[in-house]
Parts: structure tokens; C-alpha cells; sequence
């Protein structure tokens, strides 16, 4: 019995200390929000006049490229970081600045 009594702590134990975590709350939040959020909008889009709901398709296609842009933007902030921080020189990323490393290369 003592040991049916043991495993039954330990399962407490590690229910407890899985159920009380916040990050599993926050990833199971973030995940209900990913599925909820996008349902709530087509729900919305659906009931309201056209021109709101083309209204609403366009400024989530605006959205969604200010999103992959600032996405492009810091890949090529840290690739250059990353590239000074090793002591080589990063890809220019325009035409001036290809040029100013034409003019420090011996």
C-alpha cells in the first residue's frame, strides 16, 4: 500500500507542478487566440455591409505587410549585428553603402 500512496504524492506533485506553470497557460492562451481571433474576424467580415468588410480585408493585407516587412528588417538588423560581432564585414544592404565599402578596401 505504501507504495501505491508514493506514487500517487508524486503524481500530485508533478500534476501540480504542470498545471500551475504560466507558461503552459500563456502557450495554451496564445494558441485558443490563434484559432479564436481569425474565426471571430470571418464571422464579423460575414456580418457586416461589403464595403466594411473590404474595408477590413484591406487593412489586414496592409497589416500583413507591415508584418513581413519589420519581420525582413530585423533578420537583416541582427545578420548585420551578428556579422560586426564576428569582425567581418556585412552585406551592403544599398548602392551607397556598397560603395563606401569599395572606398575602405585596400
Amino acid at each position: 500500500m505504501r507504495g501505491i500512496k508514493r506514487w500517487l504524492d508524486d503524481a500530485h506533485e508533478a500534476i501540480d507542478a504542470t498545471l500551475f506553470n504560466r507558461w503552459l497557460w500563456i502557450i495554451i492562451g496564445s494558441m485558443c487566440l490563434i484559432v479564436i481571433v481569425p474565426f471571430a474576424l470571418i464571422i464579423t467580415m460575414a456580418m457586416v455591409p461589403g464595403w466594411l468588410a473590404a474595408t477590413i480585408t484591406i487593412l489586414i493585407i496592409i497589416g500583413w505587410g507591415f508584418a513581413g516587412g519589420y519581420k525582413e528588417y530585423s533578420l537583416h538588423k541582427s545578420k548585420g549585428e551578428e556579422a560586426k560581432a564576428a569582425g567581418k564585414e556585412s552585406h551592403p544592404s544599398t548602392y551607397e553603402e556598397y560603395l563606401e565599402q569599395q572606398r575602405h578596401r585596400p
